[in-house]
């Protein structure tokens, strides 16, 4: 097992439980190749450690334990799958819904490896490549679980160096167990029905950190005339419509999205020709809903990220504060706005400046009725504030 010390400005982090260590932070590692588990020291050669190393990521170390006694491979692997199942069965009431994240990267402790459960096919999105050698394992401990109808590999994602070499076959997307699943497939969350496809949906699939966030608006959404911008494959106005919604509109510039959306309202009863779909930029749809002064009483705002690096976050800021302009103007006075971010690199006293922003430049001022971050089966450590991404607030408009 190659080794590498670790400055000790950085011990305090690790044993703390902040799971990265950057390549810029360390010397070279000589002889390790990406998916090797290196053995971490402290400068007077004392063990700290292990960690998964990545050659060609600016995380060059994902930390795997920090205890002699939880030594990397098959057994520890089984060990924290076992462990994030008995968390996810006090966290998620799976009589109703059978989508949820099972393993949450840094958050349960396999740093780099997600694991998604859609009604019973098991999904995998890998954050670094350093984990391709251990699928293997990884698999034969998911099966041992969970005895899944199929576990698909989503692919690699995570920003590689420049020049780093290109990914092998085994990074493809592909089957690794069992059945591929079927397209779409059709999974139950808090009982309403939504359609989803692994093969072709952005990350595994679909959203699932915004699953308590979606019976928010359930709950919210009676009577009320619903605008969903961003509406992706419509959870959010399927959830509007399913809690009594009048009509709901769902915004998005991609047309399977937009196609997706109609099959999630088929999928739950709801008759789709008595709402709203509209292919369309969100910011041109707002500019042009503000000159025809339309209002609707709820308004969701759920954009993809507008900072995924830190260096974009001044632009993502403006433009945060923009939309929320843009939105507070098409909700109806004493309606809701429920506005989202899931980026890390904004905070939440970023986000909710933002909201102030608008809602002073707009003359609207803001109550707040609910401040949200991560669903309970995307847990983080609490000395990994990288972990922490996702902010809703929901609003009350005067």
């Amino acid at each position: 097992m190659a080794t590498v010390r670790i400055p000790e400005r950085l011990i305090g982090h690790i044993l703390a439980g902040h799971p990265w260590i950057y390549a810029d932070a360390i010397p070279a590692i000589d002889g390790a190749r990406t998916g090797d588990i290196v053995a971490l020291q402290t400068p007077s050669r004392h063990p700290l450690g292990a960690a998964l190393y990545d050659a060609s990521s600016a995380i060059a170390l994902r930390v795997l334990s920090t205890r002699p006694e939880q030594r990397p491979g098959p057994a520890l692997w089984r060990a924290r799958i076992g462990e994030a199942l008995a968390l996810r069965r006090v966290a998620v009431d799976q009589r109703d819904t059978d989508a949820f994240r099972l393993v949450h990267g840094e958050g349960d402790r396999l740093p780099g490896l997600v694991v998604d459960v859609y009604a019973g096919f098991l999904v995998i999105k890998l954050d670094t490549p350093a984990w391709l050698p251990h699928l293997g394992d990884l698999c034969a401990s998911l099966e041992a679980a969970l005895q899944p109808r199929g576990i698909f590999l989503k692919g690699v994602a995570g920003e590689r160096r420049s020049g780093a070499p290109e990914l092998g076959p085994e990074a493809q997307p592909r089957t690794l167990f069992g059945r591929e699943p079927p397209d779409p497939l059709v999974i139950r969350e808090h009982g309403m029905r939504l359609s989803v496809s692994i093969l072709r949906g952005q990350k595994t699939g679909l959203f699932l950190d915004q699953r308590e966030n979606r019976a928010l608006i359930r709950r919210y959404a009676a009577g009320r005339e619903v605008l969903n911008l961003f509406s992706y494959t419509g959870g959010f106005s399927v959830a509007a419509a399913l809690g009594g919604a009048s009509r709901v509109t769902s915004v998005d510039v991609a047309a399977g999205a937009i196609a997706s959306a109609h099959e999630s309202f088929l999928a739950s009863g709801l008759d789709p020709a008595r709402h709203d779909f509209v292919i369309e930029d969100v910011f041109s749809y707002l500019e042009r809903c503000a000159s025809e002064r339309r209002a609707f009483d709820l308004v969701i705002c759920d954009p993809p990220s507008f900072a995924p690096r830190k260096q974009a976050l001044a632009k993502a800021l403006r433009a945060y504060t923009r939309l929320h302009g843009l939105a507070l103007r098409q909700v109806a006075p004493g309606g809701l706005l429920a506005a989202a971010s899931c980026s890390s690199h904004v905070t939440m006293e970023h986000f909710l400046q933002t909201l102030r922003d608008a809602a002073a430049a707009e003359r609207r001022p803001l109550r707040i009725l609910e401040l949200r971050s991560d669903a309970p089966d995307h847990p983080s450590p609490l000395h990994f504030p990288e972990g922490r991404y996702l902010k809703l607030a929901l609003l009350s408009v005067d």
